[in-house]
């Protein structure tokens, strides 16, 4: 097939902007892959200034950690030196410790009055009633003036006005 010359310079310009287009667009991307290059090369540097800190520090810290396991775990399996007896009993931790007294002890009626008895070593008990006293029902409803045995004079001066 036989081309024209319009053709083949039309052909000849067209492959010259493509390869001009090629070119641009190589240099391009290479700009672009640098600087990412000079990204992911800053990214490197800051990673291996914290792995040139943070290794050291982790393989100290991980050693100080097994030696004081070992030690821990060598003092709480060494048995207590034996006494006179040729026996060594061990010492009971505070977590294993049973008490040695009893507990009080709490009971409560049908009244709504509780009892607080102490251990049979001792002789206190203690009772109480969930119930008011009219005191404090009159209190709670406002009344001022309740007869109380403060108000009342004591023994004392009753026979001392009773006498005069």
């Amino acid at each position: 097939m036989k081309r024209s010359l319009q053709e083949v310079v039309e052909l000849v310009v067209f492959g010259l902007v493509a390869l001009l287009l090629g070119t641009g667009l190589l240099w391009l991307v290479g700009w672009l892959l640098s600087l990412g290059g000079l990204l992911l090369k800053a990214i490197a540097g800051l990673l291996w200034l914290l792995l040139r800190f943070v290794v050291p520090v982790a393989l100290v810290a991980g050693l100080v950690y097994f030696l004081v396991k070992a030690l821990q775990g060598r003092s709480e399996a060494a048995p207590a030196p034996a006494g006179p007896g040729g026996s060594a009993q061990p010492v009971p931790h505070s977590q294993n410790a049973t008490p040695t007294g009893s507990a009080p002890t709490a009971s409560a009626d049908a009244n709504g009055s509780s009892t607080i008895t102490a251990p049979s070593g001792t002789q206190a008990t203690a009772t109480a009633s969930d119930a008011p006293d009219d005191a404090e029902v009159a209190s709670a409803h406002g009344a001022a003036d309740v007869d109380s045995p403060a108000d009342e004079p004591a023994e004392d001066d009753r026979s001392a006005d009773e006498g005069a």
